[in-house]
Order: C-alpha cells, then structure tokens, then sequence
C-alpha cells in the first residue's frame, strides 16, 4: 500500500510578504483616484479593464460572461493602491460581499503567494473562506501583457491557473487578504517608478494600461 504525503500547512502564511497595497471599492475609479490625490499627492494611475474566464464565489461558479472590474493602480508614497468598480453588481463577488455599491470603502491588502493553489489548500485547512477565485481571460491578458512588455508566454502557461485569490480572513484580524504570486510585482515596481517619473500634472495623471 502506497501511502500519500500530505503537506505541513501549519504557519503556511508566515513570513510572506504583503504587497504594500490596499485595494478598494468605489462607484467611480476616476472620481476616487483624483479624489485621493487631492487629499494626498497620491498617482500617477494606470488604468484597466479586467475581465476573467471563470470566477468562483464562496466555491461556486458564477456566469462571469459580461462582467467587468474598472481598475486603477497608483503610487501612494512608498506604498500603492488599487480601486475596482465593478460593472454589474448582481454578480457576487468579494465586492458584492464587502462594500456598499453607493459608497468607497477599503476591500483588501495584497499579499505575495508563490502558488495560489497551494494558497487555497492552506486556507482550507485553515478554515477560512475563499470567498472569489478569478482566472484568467487569456485574450484580456495577453492585451495586457503586450501592452506592458511582460512575458506572453508566461501569460499562455498560466492560463488555466487562478490568477487571485481573496480570503475571508475579518474572523482573525479583521479584513481580506488578496493572495497574488510574484508575477504581479512587475506592476508593482512600475507604478513606482512612474511616481518617480510624473510631473504632478492633471494632464498625465490617469495612463492607460491595456486591456481595454
């Protein structure tokens, strides 16, 4: 009898990294973006349409076809921050489930994972919810990446694999947490760079990003 290996997932989520950036919610991503420059010379942000070809909520598919994520990523000091408007908020997401519709408010940090299967295991075995796992749209993707120089192979490798994941982890320490892998930190370093590089202006505030 072959006996099978199981894991030590046990301190799993000790010792990673967070990815100094909040993630919030708002009804409008522009509005919200210039909003938080005024309030703290916060940018420059680039902007985005994320789409995914499949999205499960609390482990359940919902039909994603037509849903869409506004996005903005920008620097705010050493740190970065994100802002998603979602598009139809009949479909349940950790948006739905974590802000009002009407009103901005923080959703998550993010945190490094090197694998977001392996994430997801560790959350089980944790007890704590998953509640939205995304996986790519290729075609959005590839957009995206021929739009910022990143690897398109890289991106048709990782086709099939989840591309996020957001914990429910409000029982332990109070908010989600968004698990990305270190693929992301090319964006990351970017937005930094560019605040490095941005003159202040109005004029070269919002960058488009690809993606639509």
């Amino acid at each position: 009898m072959v006996e099978i290996a199981t894991k030590n997932l046990e301190g799993y989520f000790k010792g990673k990294d967070w990815v100094h950036q909040l993630g919030f919610c708002a009804p409008d991503w522009r509005a919200f973006m210039a909003e938080h420059n005024q309030l703290f010379g916060s940018g420059p942000f680039f902007y985005t349409t994320n789409t995914f070809g499949r999205l499960l909520y609390h482990d359940e598919e919902v039909n994603c076809a037509g849903l869409e994520f506004h996005a903005s990523y920008g620097a705010w000091g050493s740190h970065s921050i994100e802002v998603v408007t979602q598009n139809d908020w009949s479909i349940p997401t950790m948006f739905t489930e974590l802000n009002e519709q009407d009103k901005p408010g923080l959703n998550h940090i993010h945190m490094f994972v090197d694998s977001l299967e392996e994430t997801r295991e560790a959350c089980d075995f944790y007890n704590i919810p998953a509640i939205t796992v995304g996986y790519p749209d290729l075609e959005n993707a590839l957009e995206k990446a021929r739009a910022t120089g990143a690897d398109e192979n890289a991106v048709r490798a990782n086709a099939d694999k989840p591309s996020f994941l957001v914990a429910d982890m409000r029982k332990q320490v109070g908010f989600a947490v968004q698990f990305i892998t270190p693929r992301a930190k090319m964006l990351h370093d970017a937005i930094l760079r560019a605040k490095d590089e941005w003159d202040g202006s109005a004029e070269h505030m919002f960058i488009p990003l690809g993606g639509r």
